[in-house]
């Protein structure tokens, strides 16, 4: 073969890969939108059409809080499906509080007073985004007999009602009453258009799902799933009609926080098909649950998986957001 011919295959070689990279990038850029944690405690919205991430929120203003506060937002940090709020518990301590911030406008406003929970039953917003459900439990206990080398007290198992809370209408009723004890509560929508949840048991050894009085409807065991290992920290997520689950296994039982209790893992290492108990999409990280697909996330790259296992495209996060450790993603077809 002529060195000439050569030349001219590398050439088209070269231009498939890059038309392929360019494909790859409009597919993501026509997805939807990123939101990251900064460095500079700002939360970031991304648009992968952009080059740069755009802050919506300063959330410095939590690091002024007492406890290890860091932890405790990253696991408690949320943004409805609607993309009009952000929610959060701000501190460590029993002078920790649950608070909303407007997307729009970057204004933040206290929800509710501790004590809520991050825990075990993480604030966890309705599939409409309408309002959020907060654990209202005592976990911090007090800090005069918990303490130990500083002022924030070791988390305990403490188990109360639950309440709804809304950005734009404040507490609403109650109407959830988990009977059965458990953790990591996410909601979705139903076939019949109602919202109903998947939780797991503290032993993480059973998923619930139940209505929204709090009857469980369903048993899942967690051993009988494919795949999963026995020590299996937490549910991640669930797709937009329950039935995926991103959970986290083969994690040891007491995570990033001191105490009893593991605060919620950012993202999980397989997805689960809860209809046939079979792993879906590839072998490996998961983070958000859609309709088609899942986000799994590698380094400082996203990738859209469908629960064939297929990619979908993939992107590089960019700067601001690249090493944050929390990563949501919300398709062009939301409410």
């Amino acid at each position: 073969m002529t060195r000439t011919r050569l030349m001219i295959i590398a050439a088209a070689l070269a231009l498939l890969a890059s038309c392929d990279s360019a494909a790859t990038r409009n597919e993501a850029a026509d997805a939807g939108v990123f939101y990251g944690l900064g460095d500079d405690h700002r939360l970031y919205r991304w648009d992968p059409a952009e080059t740069t991430a755009e802050p919506v929120l300063d959330l410095g203003g939590a690091w002024d809080a007492e406890g290890d506060v860091g932890t405790v937002l990253r696991s408690s940090l949320s943004i409805d499906p609607r993309q009009q709020s952000a929610a959060w518990i701000e501190g460590a301590s029993p002078s920790a509080a649950l608070k909303f911030g407007d997307l729009e406008t970057g204004e933040i406003t206290t929800a509710a007073v501790y004590p809520v929970d991050h825990a075990c039953i993480d604030p966890t917003w309705l599939a409409d985004g309408s309002a959020l459900l907060v654990h209202r439990a005592a976990v911090w206990g007090a800090e005069s007999s918990t303490a130990l080398d500083d002022t924030t007290p070791l988390p305990v198992q403490s188990w109360g009602d639950t309440e709804w809370h809304s950005p734009e209408s404040g507490e609403l009723p109650a109407t959830v009453d988990l009977e059965t004890r458990g953790c990591r509560l996410r909601w979705y929508t139903a076939e019949d258009g109602s919202a109903q949840a998947i939780y797991h048991n503290t032993d993480v050894t059973e998923l619930y799902r139940v209505d929204t009085v709090g009857n469980v409807l369903e048993i899942i065991e967690i051993p009988e799933l494919d795949g999963v290992e026995p020590l299996t920290i937490g549910l991640v997520g669930v797709d937009p009609t329950g039935r995926y689950a991103c959970i986290v296994d083969g994690y040891g039982p007491y995570g990033a926080f001191k105490g009893g209790f593991t605060t919620r893992a950012q993202s999980g290492t397989r997805v689960i098909d809860l209809q046939t108990g079979e792993a879906a999409g590839h072998d490996g990280p998961c983070t958000s649950l859609h309709a088609d697909g899942y986000i799994a996330r590698d380094d400082d790259a996203a990738a859209f998986v469908d629960y064939d296992g297929r990619t979908e495209w993939t992107v590089e996060l960019p700067a601001a957001i690249k090493e944050s450790p929390v990563l949501f993603y919300y398709p062009d077809e939301r409410g």
